[in-house]
């Protein structure tokens, strides 16, 4: 398990768009959806240890069974879920298991952004677009690049795929169009989950709260 699941962790560090596609095929689970999760940034951590929050969703699942009248027996989580043998692969393996329990990272981006070539460094503003009919993902600093390069990229004929943005605030990964921007006074955007979470960053740091199409025609409309 444990070779199995490093093995893994190689092939979607260094090709993850092809593997969000054989995710796709494989599950029929969009790959737009498996890179927002296992992408760069993305939502999901690649270790194999059962966290607690793990637990207390197969705990819910487990109550909402029976509030809907699907299950009608208890069940203790403690005697129903068990780490023993991952604890016992890992550890076989030569791997702290306690350790990787606390680690909530994401599988890192290393990249340079797109437009300016630069590398990125600061991840609380990336973006990402996958346009469609193309293998890789394109990489930016900051949504205002990401947007601009859009632009010129749908000019040029081509369709966009999807665009994936971090919460500013929680760095959560996020499909750009069904985030909340706020633009500062210098033109440069930050999303956000949700409109509330714009709306405190706008008040305490300044600037408009816009949606995905706001912050698009805002950009082009500064040119």
């Amino acid at each position: 398990m444990s070779f199995c699941a490093r093995e893994a962790d190689r092939l979607i560090a260094e090709e993850p768009e092809k593997y969000s596609e054989l995710i796709a095929k494989v599950t029929g689970i969009e790959a737009e959806v498996a890179y927002l999760f296992h992408g760069p940034l993305g939502l999901q951590t690649r270790d194999v240890t059962w966290k607690p929050e793990y637990r207390q969703a197969v705990a819910t699942s487990i109550r909402t069974l029976k509030l809907l009248k699907r299950a009608d027996t208890d069940l203790d989580i403690n005697q129903f879920v068990t780490d023993k043998h991952i604890r016992a692969a890992l550890s076989q393996a030569g791997r702290d298991y306690d350790a990787e329990l606390k680690n909530y990272g994401h599988l890192p981006l290393r990249a340079n952004d797109a437009v300016t070539g630069a590398p990125i460094s600061d991840f609380g503003r990336v973006a990402q677009i996958w346009m469609k009919d193309e293998p890789k993902v394109h990489h930016y600093g900051s949504p205002e690049n990401a947007l601009s390069a859009l632009a010129a990229l749908e000019k040029e004929g081509k369709a966009v795929r999807v665009v994936y943005a971090q919460d500013r605030e929680s760095s959560i990964k996020l499909f750009a169009n069904q985030a909340c921007f706020v633009r500062s006074p210098k033109g440069q955007f930050s999303a956000f989950l949700l409109k509330e979470g714009a709306e405190r960053w706008s008040k305490a740091h300044g600037g408009a709260v816009v949606d995905y199409a706001g912050a698009r025609d805002s950009l082009v409309a500064s040119r």
